[in-house]
């Protein structure tokens, strides 16, 4: 409109000059040069602005440019006039995208990539938010001793229930990531989680984008579609396509969805960040350095913040089970123990042979030999600690040759007196101390009847008759006589005296007689220091001689006594007549 006005402009000025020159009178040859001069400074200009004019509204291509200068302007009042020129545009402009998408989507995704990544998030987080809600909702009824533990933390953290389960539910470890170009498959970029040992990482992305080629080209999906996990052992691979470059995590564990947002974060700002270098990369091969922070976000693990919980609460379950085991279990243990500590009594116990032992309906049962004369076992069993109700045994009969029951069996036969005691020798039975003639005429007989008793040795043992007249002969011994200086009669205080011993010597004669045994009695006479010896000599078979005539006199037999002195005493202060008493078996 405004060129057409100008151009109106212009031709009111060219009339008005061609006006003024109709007016003008005829001048002479010279003022008409001048006149030309003149209506060309005034007319030219003008004349070249209409012939602009006329091309420009002649040239479609001029148009273009003025409606571009003028259209953003005109659009925005127009679209803020009323909603026609939305609904004129629209069925154009989504009929232009069909044709842009039909022939050629990539630019599309090229320029939704970074808008639809996070609208995608929103809408998972939304529906995990949701999916955390159902879980917190069925959860809510669980009643265990985790389950207490988890609402505790949630209830400290501020975290619903259901996210603090899964929290402890899921560990892992992402060890490596790898930055690959989508169209010729190289490493762009290579990172490491400390302290793993790291794999060849061109090799890795040679692989990656091998197994991407063959699942597209086998399974005949398209172009946007690929390989986004790959399970090898405890090991997981997760790749994350976006328009030029594919970002792949090689994990330990079971990761969390999450981790795959996380991976999309990260590949949309490297996107975002190196658009230009990922371009010129696929078209030079030439490496560049991915910006710090972007993947060191994805290099994160995941380990249960309450393990050392989780291990003492599984210390404490494992104590209330061998609790519960125990209670069940430890008495049958120790009566087993105490059976067991039984057998081994009733093994080393004199006599008794255990032939079998176990259980049988609850009982304990035993089998085997017993000597008569071996403890009894329910009596053991009862010391042990093990109920003889509990107790099945039986034991047959069989004589033991060990040498303690032999000798019971001996003492239960021969029937010693308390002053005789029994012993075995190998196989030979060996009486010790005293014992009548009768006596040792039984044992003679009976000894070798008793099982396990071979010969009989008397020898250590002493005849009672014979001890009790010895011990009668060392009674009378002890009797002495004192006599004055010089005298050869006792003393007036013990002439009676002399009546006692000889009724001794006669029964003791009597009791020798009896017992086949032949007594002397020899009479020593004892004199002190006074006078020579000689006369002391003499003094002392004086006074030996005078006794036993005294004692022949009360009837003591002459054959038994005889008088003597006794010339080894040293003790030259005694004036006595002592005895001496032999015995001897005839």
């Amino acid at each position: 409109m405004a060129d057409r006005l100008r151009v109106e402009q212009g031709e009111a000025r060219v009339d008005g000059a061609e006006r003024l020159e109709r007016e003008v009178p005829m001048t002479p040859v010279g003022g008409t040069d001048r006149l030309q001069e003149l209506r060309a400074l005034i007319l030219d200009p003008e004349r070249e602005r209409i012939r602009a004019i006329e091309r420009k509204l002649a040239s479609p291509a001029l148009h273009v440019e003025d409606v571009a200068k003028v259209l953003p302007e005109a659009i925005t009042r127009r679209a803020a006039s009323d909603e026609r020129l939305g609904a004129a545009l629209g069925p154009v402009v989504g009929e232009a995208i069909k044709a842009s998408v039909r022939r050629d989507p990539q630019p599309l995704v090229d320029a939704i990539f970074p808008v639809m990544g996070p609208a995608i998030r929103r809408a998972i987080s939304n529906a995990l938010g949701e999916l955390v809600q159902s879980l917190n909702t069925t959860l809510e009824h669980t009643v265990s001793l985790r389950g207490l533990a988890w609402r505790w933390e949630a209830m400290r953290t501020g975290k619903s229930f259901g996210e603090v389960v899964l929290s402890h539910s899921l560990l892992f470890r992402v060890e490596q990531l790898f930055v690959i170009h989508r169209e010729s498959g190289l490493l762009i970029e290579h990172r490491t989680a400390p302290g793993v040992q790291a794999l060849a990482p061109d090799l890795v992305a040679s692989m990656m984008t091998a197994l991407r080629d063959f699942a597209r080209d086998s399974f005949s999906v398209s172009e946007q579609q690929g390989l986004d996990s790959l399970a090898l052992g405890d090991l997981t691979v997760w790749a994350e396509s976006g328009p030029g470059a594919i970002l792949a995590a090689v994990i330990r564990g079971q990761p969390p969805l999450a981790l795959r947002e996380t991976m999309q974060q990260a590949l949309e700002e490297v996107h975002l960040a190196h658009a230009d270098e990922i371009e010129r990369f696929g078209a030079t091969g030439v490496p560049f350095a991915i910006r710090d922070g972007i993947l060191e976000r994805c290099l994160v693990s995941q380990a249960s913040e309450s393990s050392r919980s989780g291990q003492w609460r599984t210390v404490l379950l494992g104590v209330a089970v061998l609790a519960a085991v125990g209670w069940c279990a430890v008495p049958r243990v120790m009566e087993q123990r105490r059976f067991d500590g039984y057998l081994d009594q009733l093994r080393r116990e004199p006599g008794v042979v255990v032939g079998s032992a176990g259980r049988a309906d609850g009982r304990f049962v035993l089998t085997g030999l017993r000597d008569p004369l071996a403890r009894d076992p329910i009596a053991l069993a009862a010391a042990a600690g093990i109920d003889s109700a509990r107790l099945s045994a039986k034991w047959e009969p069989y004589i033991a040759l060990r040498p303690e029951f032999v000798v019971r069996r001996a003492q239960a036969l021969l029937h010693p007196s308390p002053r005789t005691t029994l012993r075995l020798a190998g196989d030979t039975l060996v009486p010790g101390g005293v014992a009548s003639a009768a006596w040792r005429a039984e044992a003679q007989r009976l000894a070798l009847a008793v099982p396990g008793v071979g010969a009989l040795r008397l020898t250590e043992l002493a005849d009672s008759a014979e001890v009790a007249l010895r011990a009668t002969a060392d009674s009378i011994e002890t009797i002495t006589f004192d006599y004055p200086l010089g005298g050869t009669t006792p003393v007036v205080a013990q002439a009676a005296r002399i009546d006692s011993l000889a009724s001794r010597l006669r029964r003791f004669l009597d009791d020798a007689a009896r017992g086949e045994r032949s007594a002397r009695i020899e009479l020593i006479g004892l004199a002190d220091s006074v006078g020579t010896e000689e006369a002391n000599v003499a003094l002392r078979r004086a006074r030996a001689d005078r006794m036993r005539s005294a004692l022949q006199a009360r009837g003591v037999t002459v054959q038994s006594l005889s008088a003597g002195v006794d010339s080894t005493s040293t003790d030259r202060t005694l004036r006595q007549v002592r005895l001496r008493i032999s015995l001897e078996r005839r």
